[in-house]
């Protein structure tokens, strides 16, 4: 009953705001002399409106408002983010030859060879000159161009690296194997380069 009370007292003084604030503004800008303090009144109406609704908002009824209105917010929220997100609709393939075409961790020129067998998907890199970490940050790369494409088709990514030795030789220089459960995983977003060996499930780095 106190709460109801409290309730239509702020509403009341909130709606007296309102018109005494509209009665200021128009006397203001007319020039006019109002019949009363409208300004005054509409003062009043203010404090009268945050004293009242803070003690409404203070009764249980008032806190479950707020909780209800909170829960709305959230959900609200909730749902625009899920708007936002977008399903991947590149291949793996796809996605990680556009990352190993525009990411600028490797600086030489490189071959790229993407290839599957059955649930198992191998990134292929030979190049002359790069270095190992570069090789570490392009894996970091790959890891989110895959995790970026639909993957689900695989449940294993094996990411190798080779030196181009010439004669037709290559030499292995990073190479890493992640299941699919372990990249769901993975935060991609603080994987460090110096982390990979201990995130992969297998890991190699010649000497």
């Amino acid at each position: 009953m106190i709460s109801q009370l409290f309730d239509v007292i702020t509403k009341l003084s909130s709606y007296a705001m309102v018109i005494f604030f509209a009665m200021f503004v128009y006397f203001k800008t007319t020039g006019k002399k109002g019949k009363y303090p409208y300004g005054k009144y509409a003062l009043i109406s203010l404090v009268l409106m945050a004293v009242f609704g803070t003690l409404f908002f203070n009764t249980p009824q008032g806190k479950n408002v707020i909780k209800k209105g909170n829960a709305e917010q959230e959900a609200r929220t909730e749902k625009k983010a899920k708007s936002k997100q977008q399903t991947p609709t590149k291949t793996t393939k796809a996605s990680v030859k556009q990352t190993l075409s525009t990411t600028r961790t490797l600086l030489f020129v490189h071959q790229t060879k993407f290839s599957s067998r059955g649930q198992v998907a191998t990134i292929e890199v030979t190049d002359k000159r790069d270095t190992k970490e570069s090789f570490r940050l392009t894996t970091i790369a790959i890891l989110k161009a895959i995790k970026n494409s639909k993957y689900q088709q695989f449940n294993e990514f094996e990411i190798v690296f080779n030196r181009n030795v010439g004669n037709g030789q290559k030499k292995t220089i990073v190479k890493s194997t992640f299941k699919k459960s372990t990249l769901q995983k993975l935060n991609l977003k603080t994987l460090e380069t110096n982390q990979l060996r201990d995130k992969a499930d297998t890991y190699y780095e010649s000497k």
